[in-house]
């Protein structure tokens, strides 16, 4: 019986996060992005230690992008994003992917990501629906540096399935994958919680809650690990 299954972008598709990268990318030859990095990187820090929000660090990243014209960015995110699938991804991404598209399964990205450079990754992989968080754009077609949505992050992110879920139901059985413990509630809701390749925290979270753990980077994709990944 087909399902659906809902993957996490960053750390999970992917090697590494892909906004840092991205926004990198495009102001790589802009002296004044270079001198503002401490200062970002310092806004990192603070909000680990809780005295500003994930929303904030994201916004402030977003505001040295505001120079460019959507077209420029939008062709820098395509490009990005062609890279990304032919070098960046988990050594077993696209088998897996694979896998639940010929079992049926239709594929659901949901990522805190930003739509600018979720979209062209998840078009270039396949996916059938993209949940992931929108930026806000001005009428000249340029960044405000704001977010247009709340955050696509932790529970947010559950809420924002749900929210899809409610409009064009999900065949279930429902197969989830992340690799950070912020997709506790995605997990959790699932009918399966995979979590792949995971940090610290999810690693705890998974042998609390039972929740299968996989590694994407081995060579190989063994027949259990075939059968917990959702196939059929």
């Amino acid at each position: 019986m087909s399902g659906t299954a809902i993957f996490d972008m960053d750390r999970t598709l992917t090697r590494k996060g892909t906004w840092s990268r991205y926004m990198i990318r495009v102001n790589r030859h802009r002296i004044t992005f270079w001198m503002r990095l401490p200062f970002m990187a310092l806004h990192a820090v603070l909000y680990k230690l809780k005295l500003f929000s994930r929303r904030s660090v994201k916004e402030h990243g977003l505001s040295t992008l505001k120079w460019a014209t959507r077209e420029h960015l939008e062709q820098m995110a395509q490009m990005f994003a062609e890279d990304e699938v032919a070098n960046g991804l988990r050594l077993q991404t696209k088998s897996i992917l694979a896998s639940h598209r010929q079992a049926g399964d239709r594929l659901v990205m949901a990522t805190a990501a930003a739509d600018l450079v979720a979209i062209p990754i998840a078009k270039a992989l396949g996916f059938d629906v993209i949940i992931a968080t929108d930026l806000e754009w001005s009428e000249d077609q340029k960044l405000t540096g704001r977010l247009a949505v709340e955050n696509c992050y932790g529970a947010e992110k559950l809420v924002r399935i749900v929210k899809q879920d409610a409009a064009e139901t999900f065949a279930r059985p429902i197969t989830a994958y992340s690799d950070h413990g912020s997709d506790e509630p995605m997990l959790m809701w699932a009918d399966t919680g995979i979590a792949v390749n995971p940090s610290k925290g999810l690693q705890q979270i998974s042998e609390r809650n039972g929740l299968t753990i996989v590694d994407w980077d081995s060579a190989a994709v063994s027949a259990s690990q075939t059968e917990a990944d959702g196939s059929k």
